[in-house]
């Protein structure tokens, strides 16, 4: 009898994770396709006034991060800053960062990779995952820097300028 209880549950735990894996958005194309290129949703474009900027990664001291291939690094004068530096931002993610309970059921442990574009006003605007750890996380890591203050943004040639940032979220089951 409890074989065949295990085996329901096994396969709808399977299920859910592999419902779970996303892929990054096509850029190029402006669509987002599943893991076997069909197209699942078009992805639509945001119209910035000035110049805007792309800067990559700022993963965190020894970590590595996968470089698109398409990234152009552009120089700024000075970088995006959170309010209060580095440290700041470590403390307001440990802080801020809901571990939902699923992940804590699962035994979750891992990173999401988001990106987000800093405007030149400092606000967070287009938050996506570009790694994806588990849905759960992923929806932890985007509402955390959806509602992040505002940066102190970019300067180029002396005028603010918005800029492409990305971000690791470390996730770990046992945390708080």
């Amino acid at each position: 009898m409890t074989r065949y209880l295990l085996l329901p549950f096994a396969f709808v735990f399977h299920a859910a994770l592999l419902t779970c894996e996303k892929s990054a958005p096509n850029v190029a194309t402006n669509k987002a396709t599943d893991t076997t290129g069909t197209i699942i949703e078009e992805i639509g474009t945001q119209a910035f006034e000035g110049e805007f900027y792309d800067n990559m990664p700022n993963a965190f001291d020894g970590e590595l991060m996968m470089v698109p291939e398409d990234f152009v690094p552009i120089d700024v004068d000075t970088e995006p800053q959170f309010p209060g530096g580095q440290v700041a931002l470590q403390k307001y993610i440990n802080k801020y960062l809901e571990i939902p309970r699923a992940v804590r059921r699962l035994k979750v442990t891992g990173k999401v990779y988001t990106s987000f574009i800093i405007s030149e006003t400092g606000v967070i605007e287009e938050a996506s995952i570009v790694k994806s750890l588990q849905y759960n996380c992923d929806q932890a890591a985007l509402d955390l820097i959806n509602h992040m203050p505002k940066w102190k943004p970019a300067v180029k040639d002396g005028i603010p300028v918005s800029v492409r940032h990305y971000l690791e979220i470390p996730f770990d089951y046992r945390d708080r």
